[in-house]
């Protein structure tokens, strides 16, 4: 996966944020959004993605992704965003900002 330009993170982040989304997410779209896409992050500002699907995602996958995040070498969080079960309101503020990363 190839780093979207736009992203505010380094390469070696990138690395380790495009394995982790490979190891679990390969049948979803992921779209990052906030102030690592469109702002101006501070050094430990977090990493927002969207997770697209119709239907809930499993909670044990949610856990698995979450886990990974959270024993990566990240030095910032990774706050996951459940589609399926996100208000229309916070939905148009993700699209608004959505850079597509998987």
């Amino acid at each position: 996966m190839v780093k979207p330009a736009t992203l505010k993170i380094t390469e070696q982040q990138w690395q380790q944020v495009a394995e982790i989304l490979q190891h679990y997410l390969t049948e979803y779209p992921v779209w990052a959004f906030g102030s690592r896409v469109n702002g101006k992050p501070k050094p430990y500002s977090d990493l927002d993605l969207a997770i697209i699907s119709e239907q809930p995602l499993p909670l044990s996958l949610l856990a698995e992704v979450a886990e990974a995040f959270s024993e990566s070498d990240l030095p910032w969080k990774v706050d996951l965003v459940d589609w399926a079960t996100t208000s229309e309101r916070f939905r148009q503020v993700i699209q608004q900002q959505k850079l597509v990363v998987n």
